[in-house]
């Protein structure tokens, strides 16, 4: 029997004794702490649930246009196709999908209106890559209109321009591309290359990408800007679960340092940071609010080790040991502690629970309906962890003293070893 445990058991909010008012003081204070305890371990799960979730809406908005690996040149915008052995890196990384990659700023008009957009020239393979046929809001998911090219808008250049669905004639889209070499003083309207394709469909991903991006084939991106036989860039989708960090490490040692291999992370690292140190700090504030918290507990254990001075003064004339008394005290913070965590896990994961079924939470003009929520594991033990920390540093500072103002004084014979 763990004799410690036991009465700590009994101590936790003990039933009402003669001196009733005092006892009732001690149980207010205890069930205050593990509330406290129970807020704050709730919280921590709810806060980096929703930051996790997210962090995870960020990597879906990216993720369809950015694949898990870029290949770009060291120096320049461009580099020729056949530098690359396309069959070989597939076989490095295990690649699902690759496509090659154009993409350069250009004048869109349709009609009377114009706007600056980023052409993104790609390969039929690249829209199963970015599960485009997902994202679309009208139109189909296609880069030609029976045998001619056709151009995919995101949504907000769409409703910009007042471009009409596959309509090549009567008001087709118009693509002005800048040709390398030839500058626009000199040139003027030769500085541009042109060409009017239809538009098949128009896609929702975000904000930024609905008003920036225009896809279209790699083919007449190669046209329209004097391409021969070059690309900007080489995106690879891996399989679900591969280590992009691996794949990445091993290409790198492949190419050389002619060209640049980034991950999806590295690509939008500053979004992925930034996403990532506001978990960490609000999981330190969360801390500390905690560590403030728990001094409810230090106050508990103080009240009790006084109004418990008589029961301790028997142990000790029956033989028991400080260290007895003093992990009787321990197991009454570890219980405070314990019970207090238990209680806020419950809730912090009911009231996730309750919003990814629900949505109770709204996020009105968003690409999604309510906040998202996701809880890992590695988070709840993080929680735990930091939660069982904060309650030993709370019921250390009052076990320190339990020796120099309790033990020694209602020791019946003097001082008694530990």
């Amino acid at each position: 029997m763990n004799l410690p445990f036991l009465f700590a058991r009994r101590y936790l909010l003990a039933s009402r004794t003669d001196r009733g008012r005092r006892q009732n003081a001690i149980n207010l204070i205890t069930m205050i702490s593990m509330l406290v305890i129970a807020v704050v371990t709730g919280a921590m799960v709810v806060v980096l649930s929703t930051l996790n979730g997210i962090n995870d809406l960020v990597e879906r908005i990216y993720s369809p246009f950015d694949q898990d690996l870029t290949i770009t040149p060291a120096q320049g915008k461009t580099f020729a196709t056949d530098s690359l052995d396309l069959a070989s890196i597939q076989r490095t990384v295990d690649g699902k999908a690759a496509s090659w990659v154009i993409q350069e700023n250009v004048l869109l008009q349709c009609g009377d209106q114009q706007a600056v957009a980023t052409m993104k020239g790609v390969q039929p393979t690249y829209l199963s890559m970015s599960r485009m046929a997902d994202h679309m809001y009208s139109g189909e998911a296609t880069l030609s209109s029976g045998q001619e090219p056709a151009a995919l808008l995101g949504l907000g250049l769409k409703m910009d321009l007042d471009a009409p669905l596959d309509d090549g004639v009567l008001a087709p889209l118009r693509i002005n591309a800048p040709v390398r070499g030839r500058k626009l003083s000199k040139f003027q309207q030769g500085a541009f290359e042109r060409v009017n394709v239809p538009v098949s469909g128009a896609f929702t991903i975000n904000m930024d990408f609905d008003t920036r991006y225009l896809l279209v084939s790699f083919d007449l991106a190669a046209r329209v800007l004097h391409y021969d036989h070059e690309a900007n860039a080489l995106e690879i989708q891996l399989p679900d679960g591969a280590d992009a960090d691996k794949a990445a490490r091993a290409l790198r040692k492949e190419l050389g340092h002619h060209f640049i291999v980034r991950t999806r992370y590295q690509k939008n690292a500053l979004v992925y940071s930034t996403n990532a140190s506001e978990k960490w700090f609000t999981f330190l504030v969360l801390s500390f609010i905690g560590l403030i918290g728990a001094f409810n507990i230090i106050a508990s254990l103080t009240m009790m080790m006084i109004e418990k001075r008589g029961d301790m003064a028997t142990l000790l004339s029956m033989g028991a040991s400080p260290r007895m008394v003093r992990t009787i005290f321990l197991h009454e913070g570890l219980l405070i502690v314990g019970v207090g965590s238990i209680a806020g896990l419950v809730l912090g994961l009911s009231l996730c629970w309750v919003q990814q079924r629900y949505g109770l939470i709204a996020l009105s003009g968003s690409v999604v309906d309510a906040y998202p929520v996701k809880v890992l594991w590695t988070d709840l033990l993080l929680v735990l962890g930091a939660v069982a920390v904060i309650g030993l540093v709370a019921t250390g500072i009052p076990l320190q003293a339990l020796d120099r103002r309790f033990l020694q004084a209602t020791r019946p014979n003097g001082p008694v070893g530990a």
